[in-house]
């Protein structure tokens, strides 16, 4: 879509990188909001709300006039579509028991992955034959039916167990002790006996109530006191070192995909490739492939290493076993990028870079941020949205400071090279550090083990 854009607006190629990184910016921000909003008014209704602000959004955006009123729609859209990036690993948090995260996790990088890459062959088709402002009518369509799955087929998952304590259950009834003297003379006081609670359903039973499919959920008394806890809570815990190097991890991978697709249309549409737009969007399917092959592998795989790690421990789990599962990660990023960043620089054959340097990419990089956020999530619990927003700020903060640096670097060293190998030291650095991490992150957690994030509501 970026030629389009050029050609009717008249941008240059930082102007044209903007387009996407304020997008990625609002993306990230626009968590202090949400997640406290989920917390307090509950998943669904957040979704609602910030859902139908994206179809505004989209519908803004396919009938922008200039280039200032795309770039203000691209924020609105962003912000609106940023509940994609947190609430998702509050529901796995929610719904799953520790040993199905890992999974769950993976199966979450890997949606979110898979529209990134498809996004392009899309656009890239649709604005080759339609123009680009179909897109944005089309996607304003798929929002509109994700609205509608929300709203019939999403319950809350939500539970706020100490209100629940509170509804269902009676005083305790504990007899009261009285003297020996004062037994003829004063009655024996007790309070009444709960109710007997029905029997807890077994994992893997049971059905959403009807309460659940509320369109509004009743936010707790002091909502306004949680909405100031909940806002700063991501900038205080973004300080320990679990919950920063998991940004780092996450931003490093994430932002490596983000180099490729960068750089793909000014690679494989110059010579000697002279890719057709809707061919270069054909090229993600690479990515596509290398992420579904990472979720059928990855997620197992890490969640499988967890397991073995336990029962070689005595049936004693510990968070930080999950990161034996980034070895072959580390392997993985080394090849793809170096190989990658060659064959752009020496123009090797176009299978080169599709193949070892988007594919490898693909099944890494979900890996990578799955395998992370699952591990700050195993020891942070309480605070998963809280995580995934500290770790979307790092992220995508990055990512936006990549329409910079990216086009300034190339140019002066003229070629991706060098711009390549930057990017793999950013990746590179957090996957070490697991090392490390392997050995004093059980110390990490007993520093923050009186931390008041441990009580917060579940």
């Amino acid at each position: 879509m970026f030629p389009s854009f050029a050609q009717e607006f008249h941008l240059d190629n930082t102007q044209l990188l903007l387009i996407t990184g304020v997008c990625i910016l609002a993306f990230a921000y626009a968590n202090f909001l949400i997640v406290p909003c989920s917390n307090i008014f509950g998943r669904r209704p957040t979704y609602f709300v910030f859902t139908l602000i994206s179809i505004a959004a989209l519908i803004w955006q396919a009938r922008a006039t200039s280039y200032a009123s795309l770039i203000v729609a691209r924020v609105v859209n962003g912000a609106g579509a940023a509940t994609n990036e947190t609430m998702a690993i509050q529901v796995i948090a929610d719904m799953l028991f520790l040993h199905e995260r890992g999974l769950w996790t993976m199966a979450y990088f890997t949606s979110t992955s898979l529209g990134a890459y498809l996004g392009p062959v899309i656009s890239g088709n649709i604005t080759e034959r339609f123009g680009w402002r179909s897109f944005f009518w089309l996607s304003v369509a798929l929002n509109s039916f994700n609205f509608i799955t929300i709203l019939l087929c999403y319950p809350e998952t939500r539970y706020r167990r100490d209100t629940q304590l509170t509804q269902e259950t009676s005083p305790i009834s504990v007899s009261t002790p009285i003297p020996d003297d004062e037994k003829i003379t004063k009655p024996s006081t007790t309070t009444p006996l709960p109710p007997p609670h029905p029997p807890t359903p077994s994992p893997g039973t049971g059905f959403p109530s009807k309460t659940q499919f509320h369109l509004w959920q009743i936010p707790d008394p002091q909502w306004k006191r949680f909405l100031l806890r909940d806002c700063l809570t991501p900038v205080r815990v973004c300080i320990y070192p679990i919950i920063f190097w998991a940004g780092l991890a996450v931003s490093g991978s994430s932002n490596l995909v983000l180099f490729w697709n960068l750089t793909e249309s000014s690679v494989l549409g110059a010579p000697p490739y002279n890719f057709s737009a809707s061919a270069v969007g054909y090229s993600n399917f690479a990515f596509a492939v290398g992420v579904l092959v990472g979720l059928v592998t990855a997620g197992p795989w890490s969640d499988w290493v967890v397991l073995k790690a336990t029962g070689r421990n005595n049936g004693v789990y510990e968070a930080e076993m999950r990161l034996f599962a980034l070895l072959p990660c580390l392997v993985l990023v080394v090849v793809s990028t170096v190989v990658g960043a060659f064959a752009m620089e020496r123009r090797w054959d176009w299978p080169v870079i599709l193949v070892v340097g988007y594919a490898l990419c693909g099944i890494c990089g979900a890996a990578i941020g799955s395998i992370s956020v699952a591990y700050a999530v195993d020891c942070y619990k309480p605070i998963s949205g809280e995580i995934m927003t500290v770790v979307t700020v790092i992220k995508n903060t990055c990512g936006f400071g990549m329409s910079f640096w990216l086009p300034s670097l190339a140019a002066r060293t003229r070629g991706y090279f060098t711009p390549a190998m930057v990017q793999l030291a950013l990746t590179v650095g957090p996957l070490v550090l697991a090392g490390p991490m392997y050995f004093w992150g059980k110390r990490f957690r007993v520093w923050t083990r009186n931390s008041s994030v441990h009580s917060y509501e579940m």
